[in-house]
Formats: C-alpha cells, structure tokens, sequence
C-alpha cells in the first residue's frame, strides 16, 4: 500500500485552478493604445500588467480548457452601454507569479460602426469571471472610431446621399413591425415560430444576459435569451424576434443597429 501511495500520490489534476477571491488583484503599470482607431482594422497595443494578488496567474487551461487568465477588454458606446463584450484574448506568456510584471502585445478590433467609444481593458479567468467581477483593476480609454476608406468603393454622389438621407428617415417615422409584444422564456417561441432570429449578444454570466434582454423587452421587442455549451463554457445568447425569413431578419438587424446602438448584431440561423 505504501508503494502505490508513492506511485500514484502525485497523479492528480495538477491543470489550471480558479482563483480565490483575492487573486483577482491587478495593476496596470503602462499601456500604448491608439485613441484614435479605424473600424475594419486590427489595433496593436502594449499592456504592462503586474500581479499584485498573492497567488499566480495560470497562462495555460485546465483538460476542460476552462481557467487560463487572458488579457481581453470591452467596448462601451459614449452611454455606458454595452457594444462588444468578449473582446479578442491576449494569453499569458507563462504563469505569472505574485509581484510579477510583464507586457503583452495586444490585438484590438474596433466596432464596426464609427463613433465615440469607451475601451475598457482588464483580465478574464475564462469560465469563471472577469476580474473586476471580483474587485479587479481595468483601463478605460476613451476612443475614437472612424471609418475605413477604401479605394475600391465609389464615392457616393450628393443625390445618392440625399436619397439615402430621406430614406433613414423615412425608416425612423415609420413604427417598427418587427418587435413582439410579448417576450417568451429562455428558448421557448410560444405562437410565434419563426425560424429566424437576431443575436445582439453572447454572456458567459447570465444576470449580464438578462439585463442586456430587459432592455429591448422593455421597449417592445420579443426578446428572450437561449442558453448552451460553448467549447465547454455555459453561454447566454440574447435574441430578438421569432422571424420567418431571413430578409425579416436582416430588416430587424439594421434597426437594432441604428436605433437601439447595436452594432455587432448579427441574423441568427435556424437551428
């Protein structure tokens, strides 16, 4: 028995572990980012970080791929509200130990439509939480995004433009058909069947998920949230309408991104 003991003591899961509650301590020591971005475009940017919790940050996931700590960030339009919340991961070169420091070289993807933008920087433990979500530091830049010039696009002429412009608002006065009055839980469609759908969202947290959804049901929209595995982590998908085209859903696409500031909307497929 003492010789298995030796044998076989050490062969535990020795992956990647959540953090305690006081591992989520960051600082920010210096950053390079661009206030002034192009949507379409990658952004590099240099982040130097230290660990100032006293546990070490593990660079690697556990089997379940779940518990690695990457660097990420959110976009925020000039309201506060949320644009784009999984931004694209910078992972650790190695694990990083308490009072460690080290800089990452950062990708950044502005939204896709130009405006003013807050950048909130900041760590995730992914499958378990962002780390302000438990008293962590985060960078909050303010950006500004414009948009892409390409030289293979016609330029539009002033009556393409004014016909565009009477358009919109022509749009804007007419009362939206395409929200629901009433909203259904979680997956369920109730009468209304519509294979087509629209996704302005995707939460690892679910009270994110709800709050996201409240907002447009709020307004009229038939809104209701699907949840599901996603490479092994829980996610939250918020939804709009239950259409019967994908034409619909594309019409009800670009009023939640002109109206409702939804700019990373996108027509969701029938199951």
């Amino acid at each position: 028995m003492m010789i298995a003991a030796m044998l076989f003591g050490g062969c535990g899961d020795r992956g990647a572990k959540r953090l305690p509650p006081t591992g989520f301590k960051v600082a920010f020591e210096s950053h390079k980012v661009e206030a002034q971005m192009k949507s379409g475009e990658r952004v590099a940017a240099d982040v130097t970080i230290k660990n100032v919790s006293p546990v070490s940050w593990p660079s690697k996931p556990n089997s379940k791929n779940l518990h690695a700590v990457n660097l990420a960030y959110h976009w925020l339009d000039k309201k506060g509200q949320m644009v784009v919340f999984d931004g694209a991961r910078t992972p650790l070169p190695y694990d990083l130990k308490p009072g460690e420091s080290v800089t990452l070289k950062a990708t950044v993807h502005p939204p896709e439509l130009p405006g003013a933008y807050i950048l909130e920087i900041t760590l995730v433990q992914e499958g378990v939480a962002w780390f302000p979500e438990n008293g962590g530091a985060k960078l909050s830049l303010p950006v500004d995004v414009a948009r892409a010039i390409t030289t293979d696009a016609p330029v539009p002429g002033a009556a393409a433009v004014k016909k565009r412009a009477a358009q919109a608002a022509e749009k804007r006065r007419e009362p939206s058909t395409l929200a629901a009055k009433a909203d259904k839980p979680k997956d369920e469609r109730g009468r209304h069947s519509g294979p087509w759908s629209v996704q302005i969202g995707s939460f690892p947290d679910k009270k994110r998920a709800e709050q996201s959804a409240k907002k447009l049901r709020d307004k009229g929209y038939d809104t209701y949230i699907v949840t599901g595995m996603i490479k092994g982590q829980e996610r939250h998908r918020v939804r709009v309408g239950h259409l019967t085209s994908r034409e619909e859903a594309v019409k009800l696409r670009e009023t939640l991104r002109s109206k409702e500031n939804f700019v990373q909307a996108i027509v969701a497929r029938p199951q």
